[in-house]
């Protein structure tokens, strides 16, 4: 045990390890100084950490020349490997399915995108294309990958990954993790999550909410998800984790039927087929609506006053779910993604008085709206996050990477 602490030698090593590997890959390259003022341990320290995570081919380090008149020796620049530290992400949407590799630093790769040929509540067809799409990934890779993250539109369980409930997929109980191992054999740990909180993840660490240790994130298409970020953590709520469900906030008593099975959720009003009822517009598919609305946010930008007054028309119902989610969170920010990003873009002043009308004690300082920054590429980028973090915790714990393990 070191002294004083409760803790073993070599677990500290590892949180040492993992600290710094973490920091770089969210802040890229660093030299030796500034990763010994993250760690607080000594260049010497520093050193031996960096020379570990060289061995494991998780880093790289070169000298920088000193600027002129400088004194001193050059300093030592640590940087994360991306060309052989990757992770592998797939995002599993209704009509698209999606995967690339990002290695430690967030460089994406190509992402490779086809139609989602999935059969209404037999995941088998979705389980050959996902397992395709995974052994061409890996085959494009220089090593086994860190770790794979899956992005699902459905409850996802922490406990164990499996998808609970996929209501647009109409999959119930899918061990996602256990049927991709039977088809592929991925070499390293597999993730799965929902993709509303994984795109909060990936717009708090790369996209809109960056510096920001307490946001909600709120997406509308087809449905409405969302996450909550509470001190720089994701919020999942007890076992087995369906916390930030904010589509099914209950904020129309008695008001229509949802898809998830439920009444007058804020997914009933704020969502595609809310927009399309205000344009009076029919579409009979998720295909279609999706098209419709693909059309109608088009017909706003070129300031249509059918597609505005649309738009529009969905502000009460939006402003007041925004209100009583900043009385539960207080969050510093809250990112806007999707059809209601378009909503905040024609009606500004329209969305922020709504909300100071309903909530004028929270109001001293403008509520802090923003719209998203990472669009759709936000589900890919986070469950590439979750592996990363999937991966850290792995090598936190001492266990071997996909790497040293194939040594």
């Amino acid at each position: 045990m070191a002294p004083g602490t409760g803790r073993d030698t070599a677990s500290i090593r590892q949180h040492n390890l993992r600290t710094v590997l973490r920091h770089l890959h969210l802040h890229g390259a660093t030299n030796r100084v500034e990763l010994g003022k993250v760690t607080g341990l000594t260049r010497s320290a520093v050193g031996d950490l960096v020379a570990e995570l060289t061995a494991r081919e998780l880093v790289t380090e070169s000298e920088v020349e000193v600027a002129s008149g400088a004194r001193g020796r050059p300093s030592l620049v640590v940087a994360p490997r991306d060309d052989n530290a990757r992770v592998v992400a797939v995002s599993v949407r209704v009509d698209t399915l999606r995967v690339t590799s990002v290695g430690l630093g967030g460089t994406v790769g190509e992402v490779v995108e086809v139609p989602h040929e999935h059969v209404p509540s037999d995941p088998r067809p979705t389980l050959e294309q996902l397992a395709m799409l995974l052994e061409n990934q890996l085959k494009a890779l220089n090593s086994p990958p860190l770790a794979v993250g899956v992005a699902v539109p459905g409850l996802v369980r922490t406990t164990d990954g499996t998808v609970a409930l996929a209501p647009r997929l109409r999959w119930r109980d899918l061990s996602l993790r256990e049927e991709l191992g039977r088809r592929v054999n991925l070499g390293a740990p597999l993730v799965t999550g929902n993709d509303s909180n994984f795109s909060t993840l990936a717009e708090h660490l790369r996209g809109a909410g960056r510096g920001h240790g307490h946001l909600v994130y709120l997406f509308a298409e087809l449905g409405v998800g969302g996450g909550i970020i509470v001190d720089n953590q994701l919020l999942v709520g007890g076992k087995p984790g369906y916390g930030g469900e904010v589509g099914h906030m209950v904020t129309d008593p008695g008001g229509r039927p949802c898809d998830c099975g439920g009444h007058g959720c804020w997914e009933t009003q704020i969502a595609a087929a809310a927009l399309l009822r205000h344009a009076g517009i029919s579409a009979a598919t998720d295909y279609d609506r999706r098209a419709a609305v693909t059309e109608l946010l088009a017909r706003a930008d070129r300031d249509d006053p059918a597609a505005v007054a649309a738009l529009t028309a969905l502000v009460p119902p939006l402003a007041a779910g925004i209100a009583t989610l900043l009385s539960l969170f207080n969050p510093e920010r809250i990112i806007l993604g999707g059809l209601i990003a378009h909503v905040l873009q024609h009606a500004d002043a329209e969305v922020r008085a709504a909300i100071t009308y309903h909530r004028p004690a929270l109001s001293n300082s403008p509520v802090d709206l923003v719209p998203a920054e990472l669009g759709d590429k936000a589900p890919l980028l986070g469950a590439a996050e979750a592996a990363i973090n999937t991966f850290l915790d792995t090598f936190a714990r001492g266990a071997p990477s996909a790497q040293s393990a194939g040594k």
